[in-house]
C-alpha cells in the first residue's frame, strides 16, 4: 500500500472549497429564500427548457448527483416558492412539464450575479491560462472519480 500524501490532502482541500462556496452562495441566495442545490437545480431546469428537453427525474438525478427523495423535495420546494409550476410529462409518466414562472426567472438572473461573485473570487489572482488548466482538471478528476464508481 502506497503511503498516502498528507502534505496535499487533496480530499480535504476540495472539501473545504465545496463547502465555501455552498455557504457563501448560501448566505447570498437568503435573500431569495432559496438554498444553493434549489438554485442549481432550478437553473438546471430552465437550460433544459432552452434547449427543448423533456425533464426526468432519471436525468435532473444524474445531473445534481442526488437520489429522487432529495430531487422531490428540491422540486416540492421551487413549487411552494412560486418559482415553478410542474405537472405530469404528456407522453411518459416518469417525466415533468415544468415551467419556470416570472418569479422564478428574476430570481435566475439574480442568482447568476451571485454565482459569478463566488467564482470570481475562487478564481482570484489567476490567469486566464491557470483558469482552463483549473477547469480542465476538475473535468479530469471528475470523470475519473465516476468512471471508476459506476
Amino acid at each position: 500500500m502506497k503511503n498516502r500524501n498528507w502534505e496535499y490532502p487533496y480530499d480535504l482541500f476540495i472539501k473545504s472549497i465545496a463547502q465555501k462556496m455552498r455557504y457563501t452562495n448560501d448566505e447570498k441566495l437568503k435573500e431569495y429564500d432559496l438554498t444553493s442545490p434549489q438554485a442549481l437545480l432550478l437553473e438546471l431546469i430552465e437550460r433544459e427548457i432552452r434547449h427543448g428537453n423533456e425533464i426526468t427525474r432519471k436525468n435532473l438525478e444524474s445531473v445534481m448527483n442526488l437520489k429522487g427523495s432529495s430531487i422531490t423535495n428540491l422540486l416540492n420546494g421551487l413549487d411552494r416558492k412560486g418559482c415553478i409550476i410542474r405537472s405530469a410529462g404528456i407522453s411518459d409518466g416518469r417525466t415533468f412539464q415544468i415551467q419556470v414562472t416570472a418569479k422564478g426567472k428574476n430570481i435566475l438572473t439574480e442568482m447568476e450575479k451571485v454565482f459569478e461573485e463566488t467564482e470570481e473570487q475562487l478564481l482570484k489572482g489567476m490567469s486566464q491560462e491557470e483558469k482552463k488548466v483549473f477547469l480542465d482538471l476538475l473535468i479530469k478528476a471528475y470523470k475519473n472519480l465516476y468512471e471508476e464508481f459506476d
